[in-house]
């Protein structure tokens, strides 16, 4: 059951990055699809992590707006009615999200304030994790493809970078 979500983020993150989804097979059609994740906002930028085996295990996304926002998606995780926190790791240093338990994803989804510091270790290639409640993924990497720098330039430009306490201001 973990794989069609797996494939699903995967999927997901292909056609944020431009590229495109390949049409499923006739016999696929009739089976129930899994609830997706909405689709990032036109001014976000996504990256996606994977594990040694290079399965997607967790999506960050960058939206931009009055109030940019870091969103993070771990559709392997289960929720817990009575936990409202995803953690990210970034080398030795956790960043608290706020996750929501009414987002109709698969897995958990949860979103906060852009970090700069969080993104200075992402570009500097720092091995990334997430945590909720007794589950955690990680140690992680960019993708296959995926361009860390890139992702980091634009949302920094999207967070609207150079707030002294790194964070973005609302």
């Amino acid at each position: 059951m973990r794989r069609p979500s797996l494939a699903a983020a995967l999927l997901m993150s292909l056609a944020a990055c431009g590229g495109e989804t390949p049409s499923a097979p006739p016999e696929a059609s009739a089976t129930p699809e899994a609830p997706k994740a909405p689709a990032p906002a036109a001014s976000a930028e996504r990256l996606a992590f994977v594990d040694d085996a290079g399965e997607p295990q967790l999506l960050l996304d960058c939206l931009g707006g009055p109030n940019p926002t870091l969103r993070a998606s771990v559709a392997g995780f289960r929720r817990i009615g009575s936990e409202d926190r995803l953690t990210l790791g970034a080398g030795n240093e956790a960043f608290a999200l706020v996750a929501d338990l009414s987002d109709p994803s698969p897995g958990v989804v949860a979103a906060g304030p852009v970090d700069l510091d969080l993104l200075r270790r992402i570009g500097d290639r720092r091995p990334v994790s997430a945590v909720y409640g007794a589950q955690s993924v990680g140690p992680l990497r960019p993708g296959d493809g995926m361009a860390p720098d890139g992702f980091v330039v634009r949302c920094r430009a999207l967070a609207g970078a150079g707030s002294p306490a790194g964070q973005a201001q609302p």
